[in-house]
């Protein structure tokens, strides 16, 4: 383990979804889950409260366009169990638990596929402003079949196309948030009635192979400019735009061996484009069952899986994969078949673990693709502890099984002893996600987006 004194502050990011069941199938039908409200705002700003109350950095709200409809060939399996669908759409969830915290910080998944980089730039910025600067954005190309189609594709576009647009896309946001608006720009001087100076401000031309306009930023600069950048590309694509553009990347794997190699590798992409491994932060997606005790916490876990649907699971999982689980035998491993779907979720399943569809019943129904953490309060903080000081985590994004009970457990028994063991932040640091996070205003010059800064 590592030295107390040299040892890293762990960070927990809530990963949420705007829809009944996320990573836990079904079990918005457990009796003491709150998720059948999750339509409602008291919902959203009651979670915010609580995670604000745990110290916990960022709530992540995951999106994706579209219903998985590969399993049997339909949506119907996921709409039966409430599996990823319906959903909300993320941004406009923000502002109002904005509003209703003062430290939590934010990050909302937005598609540089079926974006527009200068309407999307405006609504990040406004949000932004809305939350002093504690918003984020997880960047993601979508990779629903269903999605493209109610895009007004034929299907969807191809992966590493899809990648390539991103890049132009970022090149667009960033020009309007770093570019147009020069410093000093913004005078509101009510002595000359001048607001902003014309002299300052720049009309950004973007004449690109997909995307193209003509434009000043709509949105004075927010607090941040650049929101926070997220991202979790698992595909040789997608570690090559995660290294070019994120601050925070999430990543997945079921061992710490696996986690290990993952930032390593990601690491050498990182050194590849210039950027050093302190410009990033690592999460790793973890589902915790946590109880006063290692048989109650044994005992809850069982609980929640008698409230479990293998066949949301299924169908979220035969979605995020691109192939039909339906036609798979139970003991024969899960092979690889590369299409454009999630490449790093196939990756997962297949080359990394070599699950048979009985093992992914078994023992993901109730996290999804995050590794699962049973046990008393002690064994959990050792096992964070651990995997923190055994791979370079930076933290961890803990998924919601029943809402909001997973946080409440987490809160009252297992933040305390990361907090004794000096693990773990007892207040907030002071200013915007990125001032948080890494201690700075202003997306470095050394990023890509820093580059447009006039």
């Amino acid at each position: 383990m590592a030295d107390r004194g040299t040892a890293k502050e762990i960070r927990f990011n809530a990963l949420e979804q705007g829809n009944p069941s996320f990573q836990s199938f079904g079990l918005w039908a457990h009796p003491r889950d709150r998720a059948v409200d999750y339509t409602k705002l008291s919902y959203w700003t009651e979670y915010a409260q609580l995670l604000e109350r745990g110290l916990f950095d960022n709530l992540f709200l995951a999106d994706v366009y579209g219903f998985p409809d590969v399993f049997r060939g339909n949506a119907d399996g996921a709409l039966r169990n409430g599996s990823q669908a319906p959903s909300l759409d993320p941004s406009v969830l923000l502002a109002g638990m904005a509003g209703a915290t003062s430290n939590l910080c934010f990050t909302m998944t937005g598609s540089a596929t079926y974006e527009r980089p200068y309407s999307f730039a405006r609504r990040l910025s406004t949000l932004d402003h809305m939350a002093d600067g504690r918003i984020g954005w997880n960047i993601v190309t979508s990779y629903l079949e269903s999605g493209a189609r109610a895009m007004g594709l034929d299907g969807l576009i191809p992966h590493d196309r899809r990648y390539d647009m991103a890049d132009e896309f970022l090149e667009g946001v960033y020009r309007l948030w770093e570019q147009s608006w020069g410093e000093g720009a913004l005078v509101k001087d009510k002595e000359t009635r001048v607001y902003a100076d014309p002299s300052k401000i720049e009309r950004i031309d973007l004449e690109g192979e997909f995307h193209r306009f003509h434009a000043i930023h709509a949105t004075e600069p927010s607090p941040q400019r650049t929101p926070l950048l997220f991202q979790a590309g698992g595909s040789s694509r997608g570690r090559l735009f995660a290294a070019t553009h994120a601050e925070g990347i999430y990543l997945n794997g079921t061992t710490i061996e696996i986690v290990r190699d993952k930032i390593a590798t990601m690491t050498k992409e990182l050194e590849a484009v210039g950027r050093s491994r302190d410009s990033v932060k690592f999460f790793a997606g973890v589902s915790v069952f946590v109880d006063e005790t290692d048989e109650l916490a044994r005992a809850t876990y069982d609980d929640y899986l008698r409230w479990s649907s293998l066949e949301g699971l299924l169908s979220t999982m035969s979605g995020i994969m691109g192939i039909d689980l339906s036609q798979y035998p139970l003991d024969e491993p899960i092979v690889y078949a590369e299409n454009d779907a999630n490449r790093s979720a196939m990756e997962m399943f297949t080359r990394n673990n070599a699950w048979t569809l009985r093992q992914v019943l078994e023992e993901k129904a109730l996290c999804g693709t995050n590794m699962a953490l049973v046990g008393s309060p002690t064994h959990v903080a050792d096992e964070l502890i651990r995997w923190m000081d055994e791979t370079d985590l930076d933290g961890f994004n803990i998924a919601r099984i029943v809402a909001h009970e997973t946080y409440e457990k987490f809160i009252d028994l297992v933040v305390p002893i990361l907090q004794e063991r000096g693990r773990y932040k007892t207040e907030y640091a002071p200013g915007t996600f990125r001032e948080k996070l890494f201690g700075i205003s202003r997306i470095p010059e050394t990023h890509t987006a820093g580059t447009y800064r006039r």
